[in-house]
């Protein structure tokens, strides 16, 4: 994912970056396959928000409006970490330094339900964009159609 976002400074949409990552890898049948309880629901694309967390607290990663954005501090750690585990116990252990730092009421609430609403949050925002945004091109289409005369 984040050679994917190296190339793009600007940040990319979370969508094209989950559909350029699953072209790019080889997905397990379990990633492949959706949630029984809700189909249509691709294991990979939760895998993939879920394993985002940590480098966002880690402020390797913006995510806003649906985009996704890396930082400097990013891409200083994706150069530096080159090794993928080495790289992802960093953000570990910066996600833990940023949930050490938060009021307790947090860690009382279960970590993986707070975890799961912020996934789905992630994707109400981004869908909302997305939506925004097609409601934008579809209006500026209209305006310039032709207006007809109605007698």
């Amino acid at each position: 994912m984040f050679s994917i976002l190296l190339e793009h400074p600007e940040g990319l949409p979370a969508k094209d970056i989950l559909a350029q990552l699953e072209r790019s890898i080889e997905l397990t049948e379990f990633e492949n396959s959706d949630y029984p309880n809700r189909p249509g629901v691709k294991r990979f694309d939760k895998i993939v928000r879920f394993a985002t967390i940590g480098p966002v607290k880690a402020g390797w990663l913006v995510k806003s409006k649906g985009r996704w954005i890396l930082t400097e501090e990013g891409r200083t750690a994706y150069k530096e970490y080159k090794d993928p585990e080495q790289f992802a116990r960093k953000a570990s252990e910066l996600y833990r330094v940023w949930k050490a730092g938060q009021p307790d009421s947090l860690e009382d609430s279960g970590e993986a339900t707070a975890e799961s609403a912020a996934t789905t949050l992630e994707e109400a925002e981004e869908l909302a964009w997305r939506n925004r945004e097609t409601s934008k091109k579809h209006e500026s289409i209209r305006s310039a159609e032709p207006r007809r005369r109605v007698a």
